[in-house]
């Protein structure tokens, strides 16, 4: 079952996050972070890397290791410089994360509990399609950083190679911190309580004090160095952007108003995710089960998934500013007490069935003779195992219809029946365990977000790249010499603004920015051949211009054609006549 389970988790859930990996454009931090890889491979400053949409000004908001991590593979020809090349290492992290949930959940409940872990992840649909597992953004490297942190913690409480896994705490920890170096202090805070809690924990500590030290020297050579050099480099500015700007106010104040929650901001959007999932009265059953049996066995386990879970919201929750993916890290200790129950469940069904078919057998002394034929017992066995595949494909694909000749030979809509026979012939026949368990497989099914899981992988190729596609029809255009290269015209408010545009179109030529609405300036750049480029513009300002133009207004009219060298007539007969190429953006063509 535990290879079953892990085969399942890597073919199921990790493989399917590279799907369609390149198809969408980069989002707005995405390009931020892109491009910061992209300033390592033109400009080769690995220890500082720039900042969008400014090509002089280092990023210091964070540590610089997820993006060598990065741009190593692209320097070195591994990988593609593009969306795909990217979002792999992000891809790459959050399968491993699985990989280690599920060891954690198999760890606490059997490989059910651990493979059923990694299905409500899968189903959370922000951690996959919102600045979470697919996107070249911090969130992956840390979610990866506390799964193997959690994991390699237990297996040194076990008592199992304690220098090696005191080492890989201290190693995750050391990713997380260089990847987003607040968000991971929450690691050793939690496991340092969970020592302190438990007993045994801390009878071990004292005992192993020493894997510890070396460990933690480890983690401190892999993170001062770059420090030491920022600091030297840049004095206090690195400590005012990295902590004053972005911890201090971010969580005192705000650093975007748009960031600004009430305190049970997470709790409520986790409940929502859930909902919309269909998974909140498994995953509201399944903590409760799992705490009672964690209090009733007193396995020290619990305490470490409890406080995983709850500590780190508490206090992120005592903040100002608010974000989803700031509790990503946090959400797979939800996500094991969740599979707990149908561990349990699995559990109870299987030992209900075995007893039941064992009271048949005794009670049916009569029928002894015929069932414990082998023709007999192999065809019931069969028939439980057809069934059960039935109800699998059903629940899977939906209802099985087989025709032929014109005439309906074969017809299943639900999976009810099919699990019935399964379980009917399998207490029947009185069968060995292993036709036991597949036959009741979609009884267990029944409890799983099967439906949420196929939406998740519907969405995975559903992306769209209009910037990309755009920037490469102008540099085709500017190629052939259709549109000579003369830059982009940029006219739109801040709050319009967002990085992937510079991202993309940084490349067209230089800049031309403009804060205010300059109806000259976007009539030049659109309309008089000697000045056209492309323009990114705010659509309300596009709309605005075209209307006062074609509306003869004379104050704009005047100033146009004054600016414009061009009588006002004409001016108002090329913005009648536009044809101009538009794209849009959401609220930017």
């Amino acid at each position: 079952m535990s290879r079953l389970g892990l085969a399942l988790v890597v073919a199921l859930f990790g493989i399917p996050l590279f799907i369609g990996l390149g198809s969408a454009d980069l989002k707005n931090d995405e390009a931020i972070y892109s491009y910061a890889v992209d300033s390592i491979l033109e400009l080769g400053d690995w220890l500082a890397p720039k900042s969008s949409p400014n090509p002089t000004i280092a990023f210091l908001e964070k540590p610089p290791l997820k993006f060598w991590i990065v741009a190593a593979p692209i320097q070195a020809g591994l990988l593609p410089h593009d969306e795909f090349g990217l979002r792999f290492w992000d891809a790459f992290f959050g399968a491993i994360a699985f990989l280690y949930v599920f060891a954690l959940g198999r760890r606490i409940g059997g490989p059910i509990c651990g493979a059923v872990s990694v299905l409500l992840l899968c189903v959370h649909r922000p951690l996959l399609f919102e600045h979470g597992l697919r996107e070249n953004t911090m969130e992956a490297a840390l979610v990866l950083a506390y799964c193997g942190g959690a994991y390699h913690y237990l297996r040194w409480a076990d008592g199992s190679a304690q220098r090696a896994h005191a080492v890989a705490v201290a190693l995750f920890f050391a990713l997380g911190f260089l990847t987003k170096f607040v968000a991971s202090l929450f690691l050793p805070l939690v496991l340092g309580i969970v020592t302190l809690a438990v007993p045994s924990y801390r009878s071990r500590l004292r005992r192993d004090w020493r894997p510890w030290l070396a460990a933690g020297a480890a983690a401190a050579l892999a993170i001062v160095p770059w420090f030491v050099h920022a600091h030297v480099r840049f004095g206090q500015l690195l400590w005012d952007v990295m902590f004053r700007d972005h911890v201090y106010h971010r969580f005192t104040t705000y650093v975007d108003p748009r960031h600004l929650q009430p305190w049970s901001f997470y709790f409520d959007t986790i409940i929502v995710e859930l909902e919309y999932a269909h998974v909140l009265g498994l995953v509201g059953v399944g903590l409760l089960v799992f705490v009672a049996d964690m209090i009733r066995l007193r396995r020290p386990e619990g305490v470490l998934i409890l406080c995983w879970f709850l500590l780190p919201l508490a206090m992120i929750s005592s903040g100002s500013s608010k974000l989803y993916h700031y509790a990503y890290p946090f959400l797979p200790p939800l996500a094991i007490a969740g599979g707990y129950l149908p561990a349990v469940f699995w559990k109870a069904l299987t030992w209900g069935v075995a007893a039941a078919a064992r009271w048949v057998e005794r009670r049916a002394a009569s029928w002894r003779a015929t069932l414990g034929r082998p023709a007999v017992r192999h065809l019931l066995v069969g028939l439980a195992l057809t069934s059960a595949a039935v109800a699998l494909v059903t629940m899977l694909y939906g209802p099985i219809r087989v025709r032929a000749g014109g005439y309906t030979l074969f017809r299943n809509t639900s999976i009810t029946r099919p699990s019935f026979v399964a379980v009917l012939a399998v207490v029947v026949a009185g069968a060995p365990h292993w036709a036991l368990r597949p036959a009741l497989v979609p009884l267990l099914l029944l409890l799983l977000p099967i439906d949420a899981y196929r939406d998740v992988l519907g969405r995975l190729d559903d992306g769209r790249a209009p910037l990309r596609d755009v920037r490469d029809c102008v540099r085709r255009l500017q190629s052939s010499q259709l549109a000579p290269e003369r830059g982009t015209f940029v006219d739109m408010p801040e709050q319009y603004f967002q990085h992937q545009y510079y991202y993309y179109f940084r490349s067209l030529g230089p800049w031309e920015r403009s804060e205010d609405p300059m109806p000259a300036l976007i009539y030049q750049r659109l309309f008089e051949p000697s000045e056209q480029r492309p323009v990114l513009v705010a659509g309300e300002w596009y709309g605005d211009t075209l209307h006062r133009l074609r509306a003869g207004e004379a104050s704009t009219l005047t100033e146009v054609a004054q600016q414009s060298g061009v009588d006002a007539a004409t001016v108002r007969e090329r913005a009648a006549d536009a044809s101009t190429p538009m794209i849009g953006f959401n609220e930017v063509l």
